[in-house]
Parts: structure tokens; C-alpha cells; sequence
């Protein structure tokens, strides 16, 4: 299910175009290694093949031009090792393609191709006949750890001692964890954060993000909106957004609470879940938010994903001038820091037959190398990598081989953007504040947003939702 959120925090005040040629960020000239048939993910583990070379097979819903650079440096490095990658969704990387990136907001890839990837690696896992590594993101992955199917890294990863982990953001390269056991490594991640209206928090009595509930901070936006502002205005806390996606929002961040299990049965809190979507309502009852476009200064509080480091380099102008603040989105009462998810994390197969050779791959695609690359679009798991891609950015934006230009929505001209190395120094600072891995089932979210929209527009009460969502949802999970 295609994920949730509110609105981003500059997609009314703002359009962000960075437009750039990928071929100049193209770091060789080698021929990347051909891919498998699109969409095929199901051709079992390999320890070998007809030429003596062992073969790691990878699935990954798409295969970008960093993870198709990283293979052909892999196999020019490792020549006794082929990777197969096995990709559902095909990308084009070929020729001097421009690329425009229209920042937040973006709705993701269709969901029948999301489908399609979860239905075909469901299918092979549950055959026996899966890849080696196998890409998490839009996987129900509960289901498969449940039943075992994927190996802990810490009998490969943890025990190598040539890996150097007091290099990478730690708290992001084991965020990925079902207890003790650690079943994915990301490659790659993105950061989840609220930007607040600084005054606005401020008077109405200040919060304590580091540990706030929801019920706290669903509290401060009605006290918000009901005070008058210095300027005698009065500020909605939050705009532009349906009630189904505040709710659907509430939901990823409490997914650990609301969604719980006891020995093989899963279970959904319906009544906690009944009371949150009690307070959402009376935030849109009260006025205190509505679906009506403001702009980010104009409501207290917007939600925004940080996708690359870029996104940071460039935070002042998206916190118009010191207005507002970066802040961490409200969880369960626990200082975990800012969430974070990852588009590309790896599995172990439980019955790969190249295990071995398949943390190599993962090893190599975490070296700084690789996590420096230029076609590295998310955050780099490497803590350098980070400092280097901005300055990388920096030095394209000097040159002119990249462009950024912010425009207000009303149509006014573009101005171009900079980046300073104090900047760059702000951005860095706040990477050691990432924590929290956003875990959760997207059909759960999907099946939420779709029973709560009845209780929004009147046509059921919040008790029948709730036990719509608790059913739907249980049945799923316990099937």
C-alpha cells in the first residue's frame, strides 16, 4: 500500500526543480553487467555457476544507475563472484537522460508495481526458490520473519573484523531489527521530521519533542489554534491535509503499539486506535485543522521527508528564515530520535546457498567508495559519505553542472540556491539525531486509511471504524 503522510512541508510554499545531467555523475566507463528479465525474481539461490564463479542473486524492485554502477565495480574488483540482479520495475539509466526532482511530495511508484514486486518475492520465499539478497522496502516483512526465512546479519556482518562499523551512522546501519535479531542492512536511508512554527510553539507553552506522545502533541495544535498570534492573526496547526492521512500518519509512528503480538497471533489495540481518531476529528471539528492549502509558515506544524543530504544543506530556506525548527515527529514518549526509512535494505536469505559472498556485495556497496558516489541520491549509511556528497553538491552547484531554484507557489521568480560550508556544518550536525527505523506494514496503514474516511465523513462512529479496522487488520496479519 502505497504510504500515508501528511502533506510535505514546502509542496504549498514551494517548488524545489533540481535538474542535472546523470551522465556527469557517471564515475567510470564500465559496461554495467546485464540484468535478469524484468520482473523475474525467482530463480533460486546459486553457489556456482558453468564458469566456477559463484553467483549471488539480488532482488530489488528497481534497479537505479548507483546500485547498476556498484555491480560493475563489484564484479571488475570480484572477478570470482557475479552478481545477478533481479529487478521487477525496470529502470532507464541509459544515455545523458536529464532528471527533474520535484521535491517533497512526490507520490511514489504505482502501487500495481509495488504489488507486483511483493506478490513475486512472497511467492519465491514461500516456493524456497528466493534470491540471496532481497531489497525490504515494500515487503510485509513480519510474515517472513515470522516464519524464519530470513538470516540474522549478525552472524556474518557482526563477526567480521575487517568491516569497520565505528565508521557508519550505527543507530541506522542495526536500525533494522526484530528484537535481537538483525534481518536487514540498508544501503541507503531518508530522514522523517516535522518543521514547526518556532513562535507559535513557543507561546502556546513549548514542547518537549524528544519525548512527546501524540496525545501531547495533538493537545498543543488545538491550543495553538485557538491563541492569537502577535500579529493578531491565528494560525491552524495543521493545513492541506485530509483527516485520513493525519490519521494514517499517527499510525506508522505508533505501529509498535497499536499493532502487537503474543506467541503467533497478532492483535490491533482498537480501542487506542478509537481514541486517536476521536482527537484527529476534533482537531478538524475545531477548526484547529483543515484541508485548505496555507502554506507552511501559516500553520504550526508540516510534515517533511529529508531524502538526501542536499535536503539539509538547503534547510534555511525551508525554515523561512529562522521561523522554524526541524523537530522529531511525535512517537510513543521514548527518546529514539528522528525516524528514518531506507529504499534500499537487504534481507539475508535463510537458505542462500552464498552467503558469504553475498555480505561481500553488501560490505562493498556500504565501503565509502560506493556510499560516496555521485548517482548515491539518499543518505549515505557512511558517516564521510555524507560530508562528501555535499560537498560534491556544493562544488556542482558552483560549477553549474547542477541548478537548484525555489520559487514561491504564487509563481514569483526563482531565485538559485548556494550552499555554504557553514551549512554544510549545520546539515552534518543534525545527522547523529537519526534513530528510530519507521517499521510497519503498508497494507495495515492502507487498511486504516480506507476504514477511517467513513468516521471523517460521518457516515460510522469511531467504535464501529475502529472494530471495522481491528478486524480487517487482524485476519490479515493471522493469515
Amino acid at each position: 500500500m502505497r504510504k500515508s503522510s501528511i502533506k510535505r512541508a514546502s509542496a504549498a510554499s514551494s517548488a524545489l526543480l533540481l535538474t542535472f545531467a546523470l551522465a556527469a555523475c557517471n564515475s567510470g566507463g564500465d559496461d554495467p553487467a546485464a540484468a535478469s528479465p524484468s520482473g523475474s525474481v525467482a530463480s533460486g539461490t546459486s553457489a556456482s555457476d558453468t564458469g566456477g564463479k559463484q553467483t549471488v542473486t539480488v532482488a530489488v524492485f528497481t534497479e537505479d544507475r548507483f546500485l547498476e554502477e556498484a555491480v560493475a565495480k563489484f564484479e571488475q574488483a570480484h572477478p570470482d563472484i557475479d552478481i545477478e540482479i533481479q529487478e521487477t520495475v525496470p529502470t532507464d539509466t541509459s544515455g545523458n537522460q536529464m532528471k527533474v526532482m520535484k521535491g517533497p511530495g512526490d507520490d511514489g511508484p504505482a502501487q500495481e508495481d509495488i504489488d507486483k514486486y511483493a506478490n513475486a518475492v512472497g511467492t519465491a520465499l514461500m516456493s524456497g526458490n528466493a534470491a540471496d539478497l532481497i531489497s525490504v522496502n515494500y515487503l510485509p516483512v513480519d510474515r517472513y520473519l515470522d516464519k524464519g526465512m530470513f538470516a540474522d546479519w549478525s552472524e556474518l556482518a557482526g563477526k567480521d573484523s575487517s568491516f569497520p562499523t565505528a565508521e557508519y551512522q550505527e543507530r541506522v546501519l542495526k536500525g533494522m531489527k526484530d528484537g535481537e535479531s538483525w534481518y536487514a542492512i540498508p544501503i541507503n536511508y531518508s530522514v522523517e521530521a516535522l518543521i514547526g512554527n518556532k513562535a507559535a510553539i513557543e507561546k502556546a507553552g513549548g514542547a518537549d519533542d524528544s519525548t512527546w506522545t501524540w496525545e501531547q502533541f495533538l493537545a498543543l495544535c488545538e491550543k495553538i489554534a485557538s491563541e492569537t498570534q502577535a500579529d493578531g492573526s491565528k494560525l491552524q496547526a495543521l493545513s492541506g491535509v485530509e483527516a485520513t492521512e493525519v490519521i494514517g500518519y499517527v499510525a506508522q509512528s505508533l505501529y509498535g503499539k497499536l499493532v502487537t503480538k503474543e506467541g503467533s497471533s497478532y492483535s490491533f489495540d482498537e480501542e487506542a486506535f478509537r481514541g486517536y481518531l476521536e482527537q484527529v476529528k476534533r482537531l478538524y471539528d475545531s477548526g484547529a485543522a483543515s484541508t485548505e492549502i496555507l502554506g507552511k509558515m501559516n500553520q504550526a506544524f508540516s510534515t517533511t521527508t529529508f531524502s538526501a543530504p542536499m535536503d539539509l544543506a538547503m534547510l534555511p530556506g525551508r525554515l523561512a528564515n529562522g521561523q522554524g525548527e526541524v523537530l522529531n515527529p511525535p512517537g510513543s514518549g521514548q527518546d529514539e530520535g528522528l525516524p528514518f526509512t531506507s529504499d534500499l535494505a537487504f534481507a539475508l536469505n535463510d537458505k542462500s546457498k552464498a552467503k558469504a559472498a553475498a555480505w561481500e556485495f553488501v560490505k562493498f556497496l556500504l565501503s565509502e567508495e560506493i556510499q560516496s558516489s555521485p548517482s548515491m541520491m539518499a543518505f549515505p549509511v557512511h558517516q564521510e559519505s555524507v560530508k562528501t556528497r555535499l560537498t560534491q553538491f556544493a562544488e556542482e552547484l558552483q560549477s553549474g553542472r547542477a541548478k537548484v531554484m525555489i520559487r514561491s507557489a504564487d509563481g514569483g521568480g526563482a531565485q538559485p540556491v548556494t550552499i555554504t560550508d557553514e551549512q554544510i556544518e549545520s546539515a552534518l550536525a543534525l545527522v547523529p539525531s537519526v534513530g528510530k527505523y519507521n517499521r510497519k506494514d503498508d497494507k495495515v496503514i492502507g487498511i486504516i486509511a480506507e476504514e477511517s474516511a467513513a468516521y471523517f465523513s460521518g457516515s460510522k462512529q469511531a467504535e464501529a471504524v475502529a472494530k471495522a479496522v481491528a478486524g480487517r487488520v487482524e485476519t490479515y496479519l493471522n493469515e
